[in-house]
């Protein structure tokens, strides 16, 4: 057995001994990357009908979602543990899934008579794995990549990585030789105490070094194992890792989040130096230096063929926006009444962003798009809306408006878009029903053999959470039965005492709980349709 050979049994073997749940990654989903792809300039099969192929797939969680809300694409996961792809199958199996297809081999296996895929995406893999491998990986993506389809890689990235690997390191060295995964975990976690107690006052890294170690300790012990346990982590510059791909042949067309490459995301002050900084400097060298601002710790790269380099734009124009439908997860943020009598609106992202305006137009696309989540809504809806607070204006100065309001959405991370809509209905229907797929994942979460994230139609990580009365509705939801059935159905198992009121409150053998049930039922139907369980 060859050195390589022996590293690649190793890798396995560790996913092997510590599986974990297989999640979706909203921004490797296909239809977002289309999307992005469209806002830098490239055209790319339209992913209803597309070829997709995941490197290093675990048990499938980042496929399935589109596998089955696109039953007429070809999806294909790899991964070098037999254990996940047997997990995997056998869910799939029991589903019904007849799209998606998973195999247990090396990424060093595939070769052309694999054929060729519109999407490549190789989430969590390319860091991790040994030099051989990551040079099949971009092999892999010239070769098999179609003529205008795009790759997605994520990856490791310093600086960010460079506290991170001082950790990784004295958490190796005190689990070297440790026979099993517990035992490695609980010295890695020794290492975490040195660091966040016991590091000198003087100590130049001291404050990155105990941040670091804060963020580690909140982190599930299947992420320290294969984060920073393996043989293989290899964090690289940005400009070093798109030189690699660019010796392969392919192009870079920008980040999987391309807000974040905007300087001016990051404050004024970070816009205004790294400006200065690279103001005759290449692309790649302005990004690279906004990573050493910010201290970028991970990017989720799109590339392409070399030949198609000329029609990428320096920048995403948003002027795509207006072939686009959009989504919106902001809430109102009551905590800023400061602001109410000044006639600015204030909202708050759900990664903790603000942002506000006293602007008509934006209130009303903020208002429309978060009202009508999950649902997506048209740029021509959100035109008809501007329209009727500005009569007056030009079409085309409204629609430059509009993108601009869209933009700011974007650069808090809180709007999705799609090229194509999504089919959720605009208003909860009276016969309530689960998206595709998601009665099948609830009832193998209750036999115990749920090895996949649950997800909804924006390929976003959901968790129904533990509310029994959740779950109660939940199962009930084949678009068969109606709203007064369901509440009838909770209402007896309330009385019954099968049920117990989600607030402590007593109901067994109480009567007249028909307004109870509707209060919980309603509850419990807003809170899976704000997830996107619910069509």
């Amino acid at each position: 057995m060859t050195a390589h050979d022996s590293l690649n049994q190793a890798i396995s073997d560790s996913y092997d001994e510590t599986p974990y749940t297989s999640y979706p990654f909203a921004h490797t989903a296909p239809a977002h990357l289309q999307s992005v792809a469209r806002l830098y300039g490239l055209e790319v099969p339209a992913p209803s009908t597309a070829r997709v192929l995941e490197l290093g797939c675990a048990a499938g969680g980042n496929l399935l979602p589109f596998a089955i809300s696109n039953p007429q694409a070809h999806v294909v996961g790899i991964d070098l543990s037999p254990i996940q792809i047997a997990e995997g199958q056998a869910l799939i199996e029991k589903m019904g899934v007849r799209n998606l297809d998973l195999r247990a081999i090396s990424i060093t296996d595939i070769d052309a008579s694999f054929g060729q895929f519109d999407y490549i995406i190789c989430h969590g893999v390319f860091s991790w794995v040994p030099v051989e491998v990551k040079a099949a990986i971009l092999r892999i993506c010239r070769e098999n990549l179609s003529p205008n389809g795009v790759a997605c890689i994520s990856y490791n990235t310093y600086p960010g990585w460079k506290a991170l690997d001082v950790l990784r390191d004295a958490m190796q060295l005190n689990s070297f030789g440790t026979p099993s995964p517990a035992e490695k975990l609980g010295r890695a976690k020794a290492v975490l105490t040195l660091m966040e107690q016991g590091l000198a006052s003087d100590n130049a890294m001291r404050l990155g070094l105990q941040v670091a170690a804060k963020y580690l300790r909140q982190q599930s012990d299947h992420y320290l194992l294969h984060e920073y346990l393996e043989a293989v982590n290899s964090p690289c510059y940005f400009v070093e890792f798109l030189a690699t791909a660019q010796e392969a042949g392919l192009a870079y067309v920008g980040d999987a989040q391309p807000e974040s490459s905007i300087p001016s995301n990051f404050g004024d002050n970070v816009a205004a130096q790294v400006g200065a900084l690279t103001q005759d400097a290449p692309r790649e060298l302005r990004e690279q230096f906004l990573d050493f601002a910010i201290g970028r710790q991970f990017r989720q790269s799109l590339l392409t063929h070399a030949s198609r380099q000329p029609g990428i734009l320096a920048q995403p124009e948003a002027g795509c926006f207006a072939d686009m439908h959009f989504g919106l997860q902001v809430k109102p943020d009551d905590s800023a009444d400061g602001n109410k009598e000044h006639g600015v609106r204030q909202y708050r992202a759900n990664n903790g962003r603000g942002i506000g305006s006293r602007d008509a137009i934006f209130i009303a696309i903020v208002e429309r798009l978060r009202q009508a989540w999950p649902a997506s809504v048209a740029f021509a809806d959100l035109m008809q809306d501007a329209k009727a607070l500005a009569p007056q204006q030009p079409e085309d100065t409204l629609a430059v408006t509009v993108m601009i309001h869209l933009v700011s959405l974007l650069n808090i991370g809180s709007l999705w878009y799609r090229l194509e809509p999504l089919p959720y209905e605009k208003n909860l229907s009276s016969s309530p029903k689960l998206i595709p797929g998601a009665m099948a994942l609830l009832q193998a979460a209750d036999s115990g053999d749920l090895q996949v994230g649950h997800y909804n139609l924006w390929h976003q990580l959901v968790r129904p959470g533990k509310d029994a009365v959740i779950h109660f509705v939940a199962r009930r939801l084949t678009g068969e039965v109606g709203q007064a059935e369901l509440r009838t159905q909770l209402r007896d198992a309330l009385f019954a005492g099968k049920l117990e009121h989600p607030d402590g409150l007593t109901t067994k053998g109480v009567r007249n709980l028909d307004q109870t049930a509707q209060d919980l039922l309603n509850r419990a139907l807003i809170a899976m349709r704000v997830q996107g369980l619910i069509l």
